[in-house]
């Protein structure tokens, strides 16, 4: 995998961090770009409150102080549900034009969390069509090396990639933690990373690892 200009698209933060924070942390401490985009601030996660508009700032907020820590460029789309695809996969194909990434990391499509599975479906569509001569008022067609999927709460069989986290997995189990709010609404949540670090490590002779799944929709561009 080609860590040296990563683009992570998640449906909302604390994503990025569950799915591949060792994978940006290792990138970043090998002198890799990252870049995090972010759907939703889903503000309706937040224990102290009510208020969306609260909860969306509290979400951005910690996403601000867990893109420092990590060391990730981010920006927020603020979109709840894709209901103009096509607005939608422009936006995208014209984020992959602009930064230009060797690598790019999403939801699997197989997440149970339906805005999870849109976003994978979106970028996975439009990660195609940035590859080719469609929406040039977007900028030249780039082609990243790969799509990889990344793991939230379903898990997969047989994933197609594990990547050594051993040395990160401190640095995103602190990120994790910088998400208070979501610690406090799943306070499991940093035994899982842990416990799911090991299951996909062990195997593979490290502490701690990452799991994800290549996707195809690259595969006719070769």
């Amino acid at each position: 995998m080609d860590l040296s200009r990563v683009l992570v698209f998640v449906a909302h933060p604390d994503d990025e961090v569950i799915g591949c924070g060792g994978t940006i942390r290792k990138a970043v401490k090998q002198g890799g770009k990252v870049r995090v985009v972010v759907f939703n601030p889903g503000g309706k996660s937040v224990a102290e409150t009510t208020d969306e508009a609260v909860g969306q700032a509290t979400r951005l907020s910690e996403l601000d102080r867990v893109s420092d820590f990590l060391g990730f460029d981010h920006e927020s789309w603020n979109i709840a549900e894709i209901s103009n695809r096509r607005e939608v996969v422009r936006k995208v194909v014209s984020e992959i034009r602009s930064f230009k990434p060797t690598m790019i990391l999403t939801h699997s499509p197989g997440d149970r969390h339906h805005l999870h599975a849109e976003v994978s479906s979106v970028v996975s569509e439009a990660t195609w069509h940035a590859t080719q001569l469609y929406y040039l008022d977007l900028g030249q067609p780039w082609t990243p090396s790969a799509i990889y999927y990344f793991e939230v709460w379903d898990l997969f069989l047989q994933p197609s990639a594990i990547v050594n986290i051993s040395d990160y997995m401190d640095d995103k189990v602190a990120a994790m933690k910088l998400y208070a709010s979501q610690v406090e609404v799943f306070p499991y949540i940093l035994d899982y990373l842990r416990a799911l670090g090991k299951v996909r490590g062990l195997p593979m002779g490290f502490s701690y690892g990452e799991a994800f799944m290549r996707s195809q929709a690259l595969t006719e561009t070769g």
